[in-house]
């Protein structure tokens, strides 16, 4: 039943008395117009619903005491729909008039069903009760045939007269919703099958007013003020715009559905009920308005939405004449509700009670008018309700009804769910919360009634359970009444257990040392290993650790390099590179790598950011700074130039102190405003990254990782100085080497790689070249690493056939900020990844050891698994000093989360139901088209499955030059031609706003030097 209204506003109600018009024909009201449209466009189409009813009242009482003549039930009937002439009213579209029009057939046997069945079992009556419930063509709106009564009569009955129902027999009644309401169900119906029964019927209700008389005033009503609270209310509310419910399956708004519901139920104990009914006491609100509340609560919870509408049904019987008349006269209202997370429940409520009350005074205004104008002000071409969730709350002592049809009989209320199948039922909307009060036993029934089309039980399920734990933790707890909405939970035990589970990952290192330190260390223990090869040229460990060690002394004796000075280093990738890098950290400076590949003048401008005095070149790159201030030196001389290192070297070289904490190189990463930012990174942040990647690895000393990586690219540090301070053979490529796939091949196979390190986009175009070219699989990979980029399972499936079996080739998806020092959370593959992962990217695991990763909502607070989308937030050793002259950019990236400091990613993440997290896409690329969130990742993976032919794709948004924003959609595929089937996938997966407005098709993406897409 909806809410009773009462206190119209507009001066419509109590200046004069409606009357009966006596008119027999005449216009549908908006309430039967709203339900036969609904029933024709939006259910009807779909051949699934042929068999089903999206609209018929069943409702059923039992013969408690005595005895029921069916004969006088018959007339009873006869007299009832005599009265009531809604019951014998046709509803048929006028083709001529463009509308939709009511008549009144004459009263005749054939205007309503009667029946009379006898069941042998329980099973036989749930099969009657779920065919009265969901069988369409027990009614026919166009004869006028939409009430009927359906007498069941147990094998066993206790008479043997055939005119009687005895004890335990059932009087069912079956009513269509275009003639009939919650109030015509529960408030009249009983007195009036009394009445007719005892056949005392007053001949002033003879003379009542009808319905059809309703519908004619309805249509000269005054709505100018509820027309302007309407739209004051969903002002600036998108119609199109979609709930964010943990959807099992999409189906966009207009697309037909086949009406299919089931549900989902729980009660409360009676002292949490009390506890609630004597709050709602001490706010001054009614129960339903505090159960709205808390249903306002939980939607903002689940959903993380602040603009929510929940549609409340209304009795709408606002004139005195209205309280006595059969119909459907019941009115669905869009209550909005702006949320501020920050407010208590106590003030949610206050709020609802307002929107409450407010509403009722205009409640008259038919729904579909109030979208109409809503419609008009936005330009929609929502043609259907656009309200996904509604709320219904009834307060009904339904354990103490007794309806007595005479001094000898009584009936009793049936619960016709109860008998019912719970999952072969109807369901109109998304999502329904239907709350039943009984005050005489003080228990407050929940019943999710939910759409098939869209939800798995299992889900359902677990939004009951959130409800339920929302509902024990505010009301079992007073001090929860007073937090901010934010700090309310809806995390099931599990799933906080989970949360706390993922981030235990500290592990101690009995020796921590900086990372020249550690390489020196490694120098020791394996002085004639090659450390690392160009083609021809190679050095052994001692051989590099004396060049590094000639560099050094020649940067603090000839230009006066001191510690924690920033060293620039401009060199393509080289021998040279790797000597560089280690000597810059030897004496205790700060490495901070320039891109080859730069225009000269960014180059210029980042070593004026960092304030660098002093920069490492060779012949390629020298003339980038020959006309700049700062010290060039070119490391090729330095090393052409060589003497021996004594002792006194030495010496002077041990007296460089660098402690963990201090500062071991400075990368430039893009920033938002297009000018880079200078990450600093310690030896502490390295050296915890480091044992944490080798946690995960489990390398031996005998690796030979192939350097892929641009200086650019802070992988390109992992690569070499990862590996040269636990033992690795490193090669390296010749300069453009990454993109002469011949080459690397080759270079794969003689110097027998063990280990690459690509971002998936490469691994792509390195298959595509070894499928074309038929080569055969290589022996020696072991290790694939991929990141940088979401990985799909099909990138896995083009390396695996170029593995050779015997190899046992370990494939593992990283993933990590620059700021959080190259890597933060790992993945393993396996073959489960393979089946599972075809249309999804491959998740990117659980956090390294040492690293804490917290998924967490605008309010950081945790996200529910599975469910909820959430930015990462990184903590542990791992996590950078800051950004290199920017504490303003610092202070904005670094959050204190549980007592550590964090890293605000800016990365959207959704952790499953095991642990692991998936990687969803950037918040930055997180945007608002026509009100609604739109992730771009999510239509990026939807273009993907479309075609098998669909190598890549990247979404991006643009600006017309009326600064309108769109979707454009990049695809890259040597096959496809045309996009029509690409756009029709779309369509057919991704709401409409999702869809993007061009698709543009190219053979190949352009690829920047990192080998991502540009």
């Amino acid at each position: 039943m909806g809410a009773q209204a009462n206190g119209i506003a507009d001066s419509n109600s109590g200046k004069e008395n409606w009357t009966s018009l006596g008119i027999t024909q005449g216009r549908a009201s908006y309430g039967q117009e709203r339900i036969w449209f609904d029933g024709e466009i939006r259910f009807n189409g779909h051949s699934r619903m042929k068999k089903a009813a999206m609209y018929n009242i069943p409702f059923c009482y039992k013969v408690k005491h005595g005895s029921v003549s069916i004969e006088r039930v018959r007339q009873a009937l006869s007299i009832i729909v005599d009265e009531h002439s809604i019951l014998r009213t046709s509803l048929s579209y006028d083709t001529e008039q463009q509308y939709l029009k009511q008549e009144i057939a004459s009263l005749n046997d054939s205007v309503y069903s009667f029946q009379l069945s006898t069941i042998q079992n329980e099973r036989q009556m749930k099969e009657i009760m779920k065919n009265e419930k969901i069988n369409s063509s027990l009614f026919d709106l166009e004869q006028g045939r939409v009430f009927r009564c359906h007498l069941i009569r147990r094998s066993d009955s206790s008479n043997s007269n055939d005119d009687l129902l005895n004890q335990n027999d059932l009087l069912l009644f079956n009513v269509h919703h275009s003639a009939f309401d919650g109030y015509s169900q529960y408030r009249l119906f009983p007195q009036y099958l009394h009445s007719a029964y005892m056949n005392t019927t007053s001949e002033r209700r003879q003379r009542q007013l009808q319905y059809i008389d309703y519908s004619t005033y309805e249509r000269q009503m005054n709505m100018s003020d509820a027309k302007h609270y309407w739209q004051q209310l969903l002002d600036g509310y998108n119609i199109d715009r979609q709930l964010t419910l943990p959807y099992d399956h999409r189906h966009e708004q207009q697309e037909l559905r086949t009406g299919t519901g089931a549900t989902v139920t729980f009660e409360l104990d009676s002292l949490l009920v009390e506890s609630m009914v004597a709050y709602a006491s001490e706010m001054n609100v009614s129960l339903y308005q505090l159960c709205l509340s808390s249903y306002y609560s939980y939607l903002f919870k689940q959903t993380q939405d602040q603009d929510l509408c929940v549609g409340a049904f209304y009795d709408n019987r606002y004139q005195p004449e209205l309280q006595f008349i059969v119909g459907m006269f019941t009115n669905l209202l869009p209550l909005r509700l702006h949320i501020n997370p920050r407010q208590s429940f106590r003030d949610l409520v206050a709020q609802v009670k307002h929107l409450y009350v407010e509403s009722m005074k205009y409640c008259y205004m038919p729904y579909q008018q109030i979208i109409d104008l809503h419609r008009q002000q936005q330009s929609s071409l929502v043609l259907l309700p656009f309200i996904q969730t509604t709320f219904i709350f009834t307060e009904e002592p339904s354990n103490n009804f007794q309806l007595y049809l005479d001094d000898n009989t009584v009936l009793s209320e049936f619960n016709i769910h109860d008998a019912e199948n719970k999952t072969g039922g109807i369901s109109k909307f998304d999502l329904t919360l239907s709350i039943d009060y009984e005050p005489v036993d003080t228990t407050l029934h929940f019943t999710f009634e939910y759409s098939l089309d869209l939800f798995e039980h299992s889900t359902i399920e677990l939004i009951s359970h959130r409800f339920r734990l929302l509902l024990k933790q505010m009301f079992s707890s007073p001090s929860s009444i007073d937090k901010p909405l934010y700090k309310l939970s809806i995390l099931l035990p599990h799933e906080a257990n989970l949360i706390n589970e993922l981030n235990i990952t500290d592990v101690t290192c009995e020796q921590q040392q900086c990372i020249h330190q550690q390489f020196a260390f490694t120098v020791q223990h394996h002085p004639q290993k090659v450390s690392v090869v160009l083609d021809e040229q190679l050095l052994t460990y001692c051989e590099l650790l004396y060049y590094v060690q000639l560099i050094s002394l020649s940067l603090m004796n000839d230009y006066n390099v001191k510690p924690q000075q920033t060293i620039c280093q401009c060199l393509d990738q080289s021998i040279e590179m790797v000597i560089g890098i280690l000597s810059i950290l030897t004496c205790g400076a700060i490495y901070c790598p320039l891109s080859p590949q730069d225009p000269q003048q960014r180059l210029l401008s980042m070593a004026d950011d960092v304030q660098a005095e002093t920069i490492l070149i060779h012949h390629k790159t020298q003339e980038k700074f020959a006309q700049s201030n700062i010290t060039a030196i070119n490391i090729e001389s330095l090393i052409e130039n060589l003497w021996k290192i004594t002792d006194r070297h030495l010496s002077l070289l041990s007296t460089v102190h660098v402690s963990m904490n201090d500062q071991a190189y400075l990368i430039f990463t893009s920033g938002s405003t297009g000018h880079p930012k200078g990450v600093i990174i310690s030896h502490m942040n390295f050296s915890s990254f480091a044992l944490g990647l080798n946690i995960m690895q489990m390398p031996t000393n005998s690796e030979v990782l192939l350097q892929l990586s641009q200086c650019s690219f802070d992988v390109h540090i992992s690569e070499i100085l990862g590996s040269l301070i636990v033992g690795y053979q490193l090669v390296l490529l010749h300069p453009n080497g990454l993109f002469d796939l011949e080459y690397l091949s080759a270079t794969i196979k003689s110097h027998q790689i063990t280990q690459i390190d690509t971002v998936p986009t490469y691994c792509h175009t390195l298959c595509e070249f070894w499928t074309v070219n038929k080569y055969e699989p290589f022996d020696t990979i072991r290790c694939r690493i991929m990141g940088g980029e979401k990985l799909y399972s099909k990138t896995i499936s083009e390396f695996l056939p170029f593995i050779a079996p015997q190899s046992k080739c370990k494939i593992f998806n990283l993933y990590g900020p620059t700021e959080c020092t190259i890597s933060t959370a790992c993945h393993a593959i396996t073959n489960e990844d393979l089946k599972s992962h075809l249309n999804a990217p491959i998740p990117i695991g659980r956090p390294l050891r040492n690293y804490h990763c917290y998924v967490l909502d605008d309010y950081l607070e945790p996200v529910i698994p599975s469910n909820q989308t959430g930015e990462l937030y990184v903590g542990g050793p791992g996590v950078f000093l800051g950004y290199f002259n920017r504490p303003d950019l610092t202070k904005q990236s670094l959050v204190n989360i549980s007592g550590e400091q964090c890293y605000r990613t800016g990365d959207l993440i959704k952790l499953k139901g095991n642990g692991e997290m998936v990687y969803v896409g950037r918040r930055d690329f997180q945007i608002k088209l026509r009100g609604q969130r739109v992730e771009i990742g999510e239509i990026e993976q939807t273009i993907l499955r479309a075609s098998s032919s669909i190598d890549n794709c990247i979404v991006v948004t643009h600006t017309d030059n009326k600064q309108r924003e769109h979707l454009l959609a990049y695809i890259e595929s040597s096959t496809i031609t045309e996009s029509s089937s690409v756009r029709q996938y779309c369509q057919s997966q991704l709401p409409r706003y999702m869809i993007p407005s061009l698709f543009i098709i190219l053979e190949k993406l352009p690829l920047n030097t990192s080998g991502k897409v540009d």
